[in-house]
């Protein structure tokens, strides 16, 4: 009888102690499992990481930004805007490059910073011909004018001989005018129809404008800004 409680005690004895390195290894599987979902959720949230600036890298286009203070109502010009290649991002109603001419010659609607990022609800309508002004509608052939001019540039109308009369478009004794571009409507190069450009000028230079446009013995030249 001794010697069976004995065995049994020993023989229970080593189960136990033959139990314990297999309830270590146990232990440390489930130790090391929450390991190994934090890596994985690592790599995961790095990949979208890495995915998502690609995408924002890959959406940046040219957009304009104001190159110097303007006031709000101030007409914008050309030269008051200048091109940057940026991420828009979502919501934001950056004005591109290639829709330049669709603000020039359009009043501030708010002050507008240097360097700020222009947006279409920060230009309002077109300005509208001021007391003192009228607006004449010039149509020209290629080489009267400078090919970029745009709403809002600045010109001298310039009276010249036609070539019907034999000077060979030399300038005539008549002052230049100066005028601002309101509009062009650009002829195709399919057509022979002249590119029409829409000037405001003085009332009382209207009248010889108009006359110099209808004989075809006008030109335009830019004025540079600051002139």
């Amino acid at each position: 009888m001794t010697t069976t409680a004995t065995a049994t005690r020993s023989n229970g004895q080593r189960a136990s102690e033959g139990a314990r390195p297999g309830s270590t290894r146990t232990s440390g599987r489930h130790r090391q499992l929450p390991l190994v979902v934090v890596g994985v959720l690592l790599v995961v949230g790095c990949a979208l990481a890495f995915t998502d600036a690609s995408l924002h890298l890959g959406s940046r286009e040219e957009v304009l930004v104001v190159a110097q203070p303007l006031d709000a109502g101030q007409a914008l010009t050309t030269g008051d805007l200048r091109a940057v290649r940026v991420s828009t991002g979502d919501g934001l109603d950056a004005v591109l490059v290639g829709e330049e001419s669709s603000v020039v010659g359009r009043r501030a609607a708010v002050p507008l910073v240097a360097g700020a990022v222009l947006t279409s609800s920060e230009v309002g309508n077109a300005p509208p011909v001021g007391s003192g002004s009228d607006v004449v509608a010039i149509g020209l052939k290629a080489g009267s004018y400078p090919p970029d001019l745009a709403p809002g540039d600045r010109v001298q109308v310039v009276p010249v001989a036609s070539s019907s009369s034999g000077s060979n478009g030399t300038v005539t004794s008549g002052s230049p005018v100066g005028a601002t571009v309101l509009a062009v409507d650009v002829a195709s190069a399919e057509s022979d129809n002249p590119t029409v450009f829409s000037l405001q000028v003085s009332s009382a230079d209207a009248d010889e404008v108009a006359s110099l446009a209808a004989a075809g013995e006008v030109s335009l030249i830019e004025v540079g800004a600051g002139s």
